[in-house]
């Protein structure tokens, strides 16, 4: 009889995701997305997941649910993975009604690619900063990571 613990099997699922994610990258590469609904739904499900994991490594480093060095690392690789997938999705004919997204992303076009940038630079930090196992560091790159997306949402979310 085999027994998984609960992060054995996130990390599994996740290796999963990664798998699958990248195979459809392969594809994606040549022809992105068949329909604008479809680019505005997978980043709509990268920010959700993003914010999910974002929120659990949150209430770890304040203290609201008790700290797991280990699982913190799982929630900053996955904020780190998850950080490079959504800008694909902000092509042409995805600035529909029903999103949250600015007309600005589109009209803004190179600062918003920065902002990503930026984004995709620090969560590698964070990482790092979780495999060292020590809140504090965790804490300072956390909160450089959360300034970062508050700031892209402050210009570039309703």
């Amino acid at each position: 009889m085999f027994s998984f613990s609960p992060f054995e099997i996130m990390k599994n699922v996740l290796r999963s995701i990664v798998v699958a994610s990248l195979l459809a990258s392969a594809g994606a590469a040549h022809a992105e997305f068949a329909k604008p609904a479809q680019a505005v739904h997978y980043r709509k499900s990268v920010f959700y997941v993003m914010g999910h994991h974002t929120a659990i490594l949150g209430a770890m480093l304040e203290g609201r649910i008790p700290f797991n060095a280990q699982r913190a690392l799982s929630e900053a690789q996955i904020i780190e993975f998850m950080s490079h997938l959504p800008w694909r999705a902000f092509g042409p004919g995805t600035d529909v009604r029903g999103t949250d997204a600015k007309s600005s992303i589109w009209h803004e076009r190179q600062r918003f690619q920065v902002d990503a940038q930026d984004l995709e630079q620090l969560t590698p930090k964070l990482t790092a900063a979780a495999q060292t196992g020590q809140l504090n560091p965790m804490r300072v790159v956390f909160g450089q990571t959360v300034k970062t997306c508050k700031s892209c949402h402050d210009s570039f979310r309703n």
